[in-house]
């Protein structure tokens, strides 16, 4: 999929008023935080997705850095992951989580088959709320399609806060939050 774009930005001390690196053209237009975007233009930019983006992720964290209206501490999401592995060092289960403006987000957690039904998940679970703890988080959050576990989960402080019919797979998901408190 191609998709041509073009994006205006004002250029610095203009206010908005249009006279910054491309032109704004009146039709087409879609008006956002950042400018405008004209689809059609006459450059053939592409957009497309970047399977190994480690360096475009460092190149991306580089301008929004460099963005007057970024919030401090408040850049691209960075995967940050925790590991769990045996007496002789072979991995069992992990975590991956991002931090962004307080919030830790449990995107994944996974045990290896034999490893499951021995509370790994609760301790990383309990890994990962502490790590965000440490990180500034005051909330933790992730998504859950079954709620066998959501008693085990509220007395360890968990709540569900919304349900999405239709979500992933086209099931239904919960949200669940945790208020971290901050010790110190």
């Amino acid at each position: 999929m191609q998709l041509h774009v073009a994006i205006w930005y004002p250029s610095p001390g203009s206010a908005g008023r249009g006279d910054g690196p491309l032109a704004p053209e009146p039709a087409g237009t879609l008006t956002g935080r950042w400018g405008r975007a004209m689809i059609g233009s006459e450059r053939n930019l592409t957009i497309r997705e970047i399977s190994d983006g480690e360096e475009f992720a460092a190149w991306l964290r580089e301008v929004i850095e460099q963005s007057p209206s970024t919030p401090e501490g408040d850049l691209l999401q960075e995967a940050r992951h925790l590991a769990l592995t045996n007496e002789i060092g072979d991995w069992v289960g992990g975590v991956r989580y991002t931090l962004r403006g307080g919030v830790a987000h449990l995107a994944d957690i996974a045990i290896v088959e034999p490893e499951r039904g021995r509370g790994h998940a609760f301790r990383l679970l309990t890994a990962f709320e502490a790590h965000a703890r440490e990180e500034g988080a005051h909330l933790a959050e992730f998504w859950i399609d079954d709620l066998r576990t959501e008693p085990l989960l509220a007395a360890l402080g968990w709540e569900r806060r919304l349900r999405r019919d239709g979500y992933w797979n086209g099931g239904t998901w919960y949200l669940m939050e945790r208020e971290l408190v901050l010790e110190g």
